[in-house]
């Protein structure tokens, strides 16, 4: 990757193409809007909201977005003529986002607005001093629409901005619980002499050893992720790891949970018979293997795996290279008391945050939440930001409304240019997802009859999101290595199944026994 400084700001050059399997994660339960007439379509030009010739200096602001913008994007322009500002743009690849945001930050580069990704970094940063207040007042004054979705739809989103009694930040929205579905490559179960899509850990263990004969392996995972390593083998023994759970009114973390023992066992007797692609612990080229037959359950797909109609899907890179292949979702899977699930996502995301010095530069403050209220709560102003201008990024599936949802117009198919041009898929990279209402509008029936039948079955952390505990930011970076490693090693059979107990030790001595008193405390507080 490169480092570039162009006349709006820094960008990260260099990200490799996004593959066809890329997680699109995408609530679409609910009906509202269904059918209903398109707004117009909006291009950067006369806005309501921006100043008129010869008024006011448009005010200045660096923005950290969590994806690679080129400069001069159809994004930024848009943004910067709606609202009168000028934009910096900090663009940095997602995948090096929270490690270059620390960096920098920890540098002196402080920008005015950010995304932050996990409830820990942000705490770590107001620590340092490096965020700025954000009373409820300001936001109730300046993005009144945002406070009160967040307040309705996805109260448990104040966790993530809040720290020792201050709040830090605008948390962004989701779009609905669910998880992501899973999906099997049908043409490898056919080959194998597999009738019928696997609904139950036994028939997932008897397809798999169907696979071995034909050398094909029957999964493989991020085995590199905290939450997404085999999240849906967890979810059939009804425990999530890292996320705080009740049970038997005492508040636990999933990853020490007695449940997630049972589910190693399973995965290390299923990783010695061969089922389990080794290089697991790696968390690359997932989606290359999927397509290229290398195994056949993925338990992390996206609702758009089987669209045919989108370039980008799965399905679509099956057929280019192999006409017969097929791909099916299917349920999650049952385990030996019938439960079932996957991660859950939603209904809060990420957070907005703002440098230190912003409290010295109101005006700052005033616009940047001025925008995330309008791109979050105005269609006129989410639609460009989050699919272009229609009938040249993108128009209707269907050709006259948006009861199948939207495609995307060549050569705008390809989501690693949309987000070049500052279009982010879906969201935005100035407020993330909109209100419910506008959300659920743009996917349509078929995403959202798929999401319903495949992917609405989470298992939700009862905070939201683990990491929102106030020890959270000295603590959770740590205690997240450790999961991924002790579990790791008990998978591939490197460490013995009683390991898990020495794990759980460890974890507690490292900050989880104070972490769990900490969640405890909220949730008896809540209960009150």
């Amino acid at each position: 990757m490169v480092l570039r400084k162009g006349k709006k700001g820094l960008a990260l050059n260099g990200m490799a193409l996004m593959l066809a399997t890329t997680l699109v994660m995408a609530g679409c339960s609910g009906n509202s809007g269904n059918g209903a007439e398109p707004s117009p379509s909006a291009s950067p030009g006369a806005s309501p909201t921006q100043e008129a010739a010869g008024g006011p200096e448009p005010v200045e602001l660096t923005w950290m977005v969590n994806d690679v913008m080129l400069p001069d994007s159809f994004g930024e322009k848009f943004v910067e003529e709606k609202f009168n500002v000028k934009l910096n743009i900090v663009s940095i690849p997602r995948a090096d986002y929270a490690q270059r945001q620390q960096i920098m930050m920890t540098t002196g580069e402080v920008p005015d607005v950010m995304i932050v990704m996990d409830p820990n970094e942000m705490k770590k940063y107001a620590d340092q001093g490096l965020l700025a207040e954000v009373p409820m007042e300001l936001i109730e004054q300046y993005a009144p629409r945002t406070k009160a979705e967040i307040d309705n739809n996805a109260p448990q989103g104040w966790f993530y901005t809040e720290h020792k009694g201050v709040n830090y930040g605008v948390p962004t929205l989701f779009g609905g619980k669910n998880t992501t579905p899973i999906a099997w490559r049908v043409d490898l179960l056919e080959k194998a002499g597999v009738t019928g899509i696997p609904e139950t850990i036994d028939e997932m263990t008897e397809a798999f050893e169907a696979l071995k004969k034909i050398d094909v392996y029957g999964m493989t995972s991020n085995g590199n992720s905290d939450y997404a390593a085999f999240q849906k083998i967890f979810g059939a023994f009804g425990v999530m790891p890292i996320q705080w759970t009740v049970k038997d009114g005492k508040v636990t973390n999933g990853a020490v949970m007695p449940e997630a023992k049972e589910a190693l066992t399973l995965l290390a007797d299923w990783y010695g018979k061969g089922y389990i692609d080794p290089e697991f612990v790696t968390g690359q080229n997932l989606g290359e293997k999927f397509i290229d037959g290398t195994f056949a359950f993925n338990d992390n797909a996206s609702i758009f795996t089987t669209d045919e109609s989108n370039p980008n899907s799965a399905v679509s890179a099956l057929k280019a290279i192999n006409p017969d292949g097929k791909i099916e979702f299917g349920a999650l899977p049952k385990g030996p008391r019938g439960e079932s699930g996957g991660w859950s996502w939603g209904t809060a995301a990420n957070g907005m945050s703002f440098g230190a010095h912003m409290k010295d530069q109101p005006e700052k403050l005033q616009r940047a939440l001025e925008i995330i209220d309008a791109v979050i709560n105005d269609e006129e102003a989410y639609v460009p930001l989050a699919y272009g201008t229609q009938g040249t990024h993108w128009d209707f599936k269907n050709g006259t409304d948006l009861k199948e949802g939207v495609k995307y117009l060549p050569p705008y198919d390809d989501a690693v240019k949309m987000r070049e041009e500052g279009i982010k898929v879906g969201e935005t990279f100035f407020g993330g997802r909109p209100n419910f209402e506008i959300f659920y509008k743009y996917y349509g029936d078929q995403l959202r009859e798929i999401n319903e039948k495949y992917a609405a079955n989470p298992v939700a952390d009862i905070f939201g999101k683990p990491d929102i505990l106030p020890s959270a930011g000295q603590y959770w970076g740590e205690l997240k290595k450790l999961k991924i490693e002790a579990y790791a090693a008990i998978i591939r059979g490197d460490q013995p199944i009683d390991y898990f107990d020495s794990f759980v030790k460890q974890w507690n001595d490292m900050g989880g026994e104070q972490l769990q008193k900490e969640a405890q405390e909220l949730y008896d507080s809540l209960q009150s």
